[in-house]
């Protein structure tokens, strides 16, 4: 059995801060300073933003599997499970922030809730560019280093400013490439991302469509027509879907038991919780386990 997945926060220290940029070039990270070891699946409980130049080898992102392409930006949201794969000639950029930075003074850590990109299990969380586009992205990655690197009074400010332009643009560059695709024009494309967002920060606690519904003054009808015409599926086949996921990181990245996992998914009948998992997946969890740890034993 692995052992329990690692989970790294941003480092602490009067040299770093909570937010940081790194230039990676190879299959592995040199920089003495970088917050973690990258040689297994793990998770943040900060935000990362991976921009590949060059793109070359695999990026999982929990439980599926990318092929890096070049002039391409990886989004990752505290708690996704995920392993870089780089090859020799790989060339890029990895930034790291903490909700906390980004959120101080005139910000607030909703916006990044109101980012396709982040914090959403029902979109795509990368952004392949073509040639100017991209160029615009490494522009404002080079400005962004010059001010990291100088490290000036008013720097922290200056740095969280250029964030938010860097990730607007990123934002502006998803609808333009997704909007119809992804639906993002519909009016009611909003109240589906105000759903995800109560999603990901209540789906162990609240089973039950209504209790979303209420949140957003609709009924659990209308929140499930609306989710299905944006998404494909309703509300309730979401909250499913990101409860088996959970059911998933428990399995593969912890020694919990079957019954563990189902209480702390706020199941109380263990036996029901490993039905549904069947029916969703086509293993038992104990088959899941089993097949997915022989997958990635390292």
């Amino acid at each position: 059995m692995l052992d329990p997945i690692k989970t790294y926060e941003m480092p602490h220290s009067p040299q770093q801060q909570a937010f940081q940029l790194y230039e990676v070039q190879g299959k592995t990270i040199t920089n003495s300073t970088y917050p973690h070891e990258t040689d297994r699946p793990h998770r943040h409980k900060y935000y990362e933003i991976c921009v590949f130049v060059n793109g070359a080898g695999k990026h999982e992102i929990d439980f599926a599997t990318h092929t890096i392409q070049s002039q391409s930006i990886h989004f990752l949201s505290p708690g996704q499970v995920h392993l870089i794969s780089r090859e020799k000639d790989y060339h890029g950029y990895l930034m790291v922030f903490s909700k906390d930075f980004y959120a101080l003074d005139t910000f607030h850590e909703d916006l990044l809730f109101q980012l396709p990109f982040f914090n959403n299990p029902t979109m795509v969380p990368i952004l392949n560019l073509d040639g100017v586009d991209f160029q615009e992205i490494i522009l404002l990655i080079q400005t962004i280093k010059k001010e990291y690197t100088a490290r000036q009074q008013l720097g922290r400010e200056i740095l969280r400013s250029y964030l938010q332009v860097f990730l607007l643009k990123c934002k502006q560059y998803y609808v333009d490439y997704f909007a119809e695709k992804k639906k993002m024009l519909d009016p009611h494309f909003k109240i589906v991302q105000q759903f995800n967002a109560l999603l990901e920060q209540q789906f162990i606690q609240n089973h039950l469509v209504q209790d979303y519904a209420d949140q957003l003054a609709l009924s659990p009808a209308i929140l499930n027509k609306y989710v299905k015409k944006i998404t494909g599926n309703t509300a309730g086949e979401l909250l499913m879907e990101r409860l088996i996921l959970q059911a998933k990181r428990y399995l593969i990245y912890t020694d919990l038991s079957n019954k563990e996992i189902a209480y702390r998914l706020n199941y109380e009948d263990p036996s029901y919780f490993s039905r549904i998992f069947k029916k969703k997946t086509g293993l038992t969890p104990s088959e899941f386990r089993h097949t997915e740890n022989e997958k990635y034993q390292l």
